[in-house]
């Protein structure tokens, strides 16, 4: 199953890139952000996200599928 993720903010500088293709087998969330946080380093655990799915905003459980776009959306500072 391909995911296509979009990277924000500092999620992005760390990553090095604004979005990227994943080949998943897991269909949760919570699975692919382990895997990307532990490739790039992200400084937040998972519950500290916001997720979107298809470009809308989503439950942390909700089931990915083949295709989709996924976004993980870091907490927002003011100023």
């Amino acid at each position: 199953m391909q995911i296509k993720v979009i990277y924000f903010a500092q999620l992005a500088d760390l990553a090095g890139k604004k979005e990227e293709t994943r080949e998943l087998i897991e269909h949760s969330p919570a699975t692919l952000y382990a895997e990307i946080r532990a490739t790039y380093q992200f400084p937040y655990e998972f519950t500290q996200l916001q997720v979107a799915i298809n470009h809308e905003l989503s439950a942390h459980q909700t089931e990915l599928h083949d295709g989709d776009t996924i976004a993980f959306l870091p907490p927002m500072t003011g100023g």
